[in-house]
């Protein structure tokens, strides 16, 4: 992946991005391809949910689907940008990136002469595949499951997680997840303290 991003640095140009700053819509059509050099970027489909007021009128209210989060140094939606297909999710910066942006032309004529960067792109395309079996096999497990395995993967980083962004990780409501947190914290799997999660040796 290194000597694919040094052929790249001499291709493209660098920009930072600030922290929920927006990459590009679900829908767009790519323009340039984006390369993760510092930072976190997420990936989501946004969904419509029907929320019951006093009136008992359904209101629609937007709702983030995370897919998965790219950290770097890592290719951005690669595939669409390779196909020129539009994208089929959006993309957020988690925190403040640096990413590089080349032209599609350039990235094109890069794939088309350059072997080493081919491997290098079709190993972060199988890579993308994997994340995305792991994102459905997650999917088929239930809300305790799901927890305790983002638990157990994350446990260096609950400190500086909020419950309600573990819940957004989690694609479920704030509500379901104080439901299995209580749930257990009666068992004595964990225990919560000022809103962050501590998991019990």
């Amino acid at each position: 992946m290194q000597d694919c991003f040094k052929i790249l640095f001499s291709l493209g140009y660098k920009r930072f991005y600030h922290k929920e700053e927006i990459l590009f819509f679900e829908g767009e059509t790519p323009k340039q391809l984006f390369v993760l050099l510092s930072g976190k970027v997420r990936v989501y489909k946004t969904i419509e949910q029907s929320l019951k007021t006093r009136s008992r009128n359904a209101k629609k209210i937007a709702k983030e689907q995370i897919l998965h989060q790219i950290c770097a140094p890592n290719f951005i939606a690669e595939m669409p940008s390779f196909l020129n297909q539009p994208f089929p999710a959006s993309a957020a910066c988690d925190e403040e990136c640096e990413i590089l942006e080349i032209s599609l032309a350039t990235f094109q004529k890069q794939c088309m002469g350059n072997p080493t960067f081919c491997r290098e792109l079709v190993a972060s395309l199988c890579n993308k595949i994997k994340m995305l079996e792991s994102h459905i096999a997650q999917n088929s497990l239930g809300l305790k499951e799901r927890l305790m395995n983002f638990l157990h993967a994350n446990e260096t980083e609950l400190a500086h997680l909020t419950q309600r962004q573990i819940a957004q990780k989690l694609n479920t409501s704030a509500e379901s997840l104080s439901r299995v947190l209580r749930e257990l914290k009666s068992q004595g799997v964990l225990n919560t303290q000022k809103g962050k999660i501590i998991l019990k040796a």
